[in-house]
């Protein structure tokens, strides 16, 4: 074994090792244990969901294709049971982060896996191609789990990397990261009074442009996106004039409804322009403090300008800084954007997907897929290839950073291709432990035709 940390004790073994319990690793053990394995799962804080619960990124968007077939059964039932409790709207857009946290850890339960909180990943004992462990970090020390099969759901490729697998990092000219944001959640809104306030905008500005709020109040969307046509653009270029806002808080701000939470909306924002990167530990604690003082002076401009706030509080900050790319890490396959453009198509697909080219920064640049494909299919592929880390046998890597180029990452970071790029990895390492064989080694359609049968749905073939 290649590093001294194989000396440490081991402390668990299971069959599949999930790393980080966010919205692709709760799929992955979700997936892996209904396949009978025994499933652990290490995360760092005390919940599962990653960026859509601790991070409170809401809503889940489109996949760009009609119908929105979400390439992943356990979707569809995530999506039932928060609509059971109420906190989800009926296409499953918007949903209360709350609520996804408990659902995530009832499915987990009711599947058998294992859940160990409050522990980190600081290193990896490889041995030739194999991953024999990874060391964790907590209250009782440093010790090592063990396992066949290690599925690496950091987000940022923490595991990959430290195992010694190649990735990229940021734009190809520049190596800058997309911009970071701390998102939060404000309560105690009059959402009547609020609607009025926009219904009269619209009037004096003659644009009527992402300021809606349901007759009844329990529906909202907002936004304002600097140099663009916005029915909020004057409020918020008067409080930048006074000193109210600075320049970076007009430059990207939305808002959605939280369902289940009358009077309380969901801000994306603020969004933060350097010191972006995921991957650093300071520029992570820089995102929150920088982050909370911004989010302070919002709530400051919204009662000041904005009807209905005048008993408005902080619900909620994120405990997780919401990262939009880091690492990308090396592959099998590394989808491209060219292989978007293309609508290409391939025989190991597991998720499909039109979403847009989501490029954040000081200007935003949505390049949507709406060129139409050869084929009559508007859409491209995900290969399971770009699951499998180059280099290794039995490591795995879903979420936001499989193998894709910046631009591709751009489109697949989004909730839809994240779990279902959970849900395939997690088949796949069970799978391959039945057969005694490394995942790239299964049949092409092997994933993809067992998540059919578990009921994923995708787009007619």
């Amino acid at each position: 074994m290649q590093n001294r940390y194989a000396q440490l004790p081991v402390a668990d073994h299971a069959d599949v090792v999930v790393c980080g319990g966010g919205t692709a690793g709760a799929f992955a053990a979700i997936a892996a244990a209904r396949e009978g394995r025994d499933v652990l799962i290490i995360e760092q804080l005390g919940m599962l969901g990653g960026s859509a619960t601790a991070g409170l990124v809401t809503p889940v968007m489109y996949s760009g294709i009609e119908g929105d077939p979400p390439s992943s059964s356990i979707s569809d039932q995530v999506h039932d049971r928060l609509i059971a409790r109420g906190a989800s709207t009926k296409d499953s857009r918007m949903f209360d982060p709350l609520a996804l946290k408990i659902v995530l850890e009832e499915l987990c339960c009711e599947a058998g896996v294992r859940i160990l909180y409050h522990t980190f990943i600081p290193q990896v004992v490889v041995q030739g191609t194999q991953v024999d462990s990874v060391v964790i970090a907590n209250k009782s020390g440093l010790a090592r789990v063990r396992g066949s099969m290690f599925i690496d759901c950091t987000g940022d490729g923490d595991v990959c990397v430290h195992a010694g697998a190649g990735y990229t990092q940021g734009a190809p000219d520049t190596g800058i990261n997309q911009p970071m944001s701390l998102r939060y959640i404000v309560g105690g809104i009059d959402m009547i009074a609020l609607r009025q306030q926009f219904e009269e905008l619209k009037q004096q500005t003659g644009v009527d442009n992402s300021a809606r709020v349901s007759e009844d109040g329990r529906q909202m969307y907002a936004a304002c996106v600097k140099n663009k046509p916005f029915t909020l653009t004057p409020l918020f270029e008067q409080a930048v004039q006074n000193g109210d806002l600075l320049e970076e808080d007009h430059l990207y701000w939305q808002a959605f409804h939280v369902p289940g939470r009358p009077g309380s909306m969901a801000v994306n924002s603020p969004e933060l322009f350097v010191h972006i990167n995921g991957a650093s530990p300071h520029d992570l604690t820089l995102a929150q403090l920088e982050g909370k003082q911004r989010i302070l002076r919002q709530l400051e401009f919204y009662k000041k300008y904005l009807r209905g706030f005048e008993n408005a509080y902080l619900e909620d900050i994120a405990v997780l800084v919401g990262v939009r790319e880091s690492r990308e890490i090396a592959t099998d396959y590394v989808l491209t954007a060219e292989d978007l453009f293309a609508k290409r198509k391939h025989e190991d697909m597991f998720c499909q997907s039109n979403y847009p080219i989501d490029v954040h920064g000081k200007v935003l640049s949505n390049t949507f897929l709406t060129q139409p494909a050869q084929d009559g299919k508007p859409w491209y592929d995900i290969p399971m290839r770009c699951l499998y880390v180059k280099g290794f046998d039995n490591l795995l890597v879903a979420g936001r950073c499989i193998g894709a180029d910046f631009f591709a990452q751009a489109s697949i970071r989004v909730q839809h291709s994240v779990r279902s790029s959970g849900e395939a990895a997690g088949i796949a390492a069970a799978l391959a432990l039945q057969g005694d064989i490394s995942p790239r080694q299964l049949p092409p359609d092997a994933v993809r035709a067992r998540m059919i049968e578990h009921g994923a749905r995708y787009a007619e073939e």
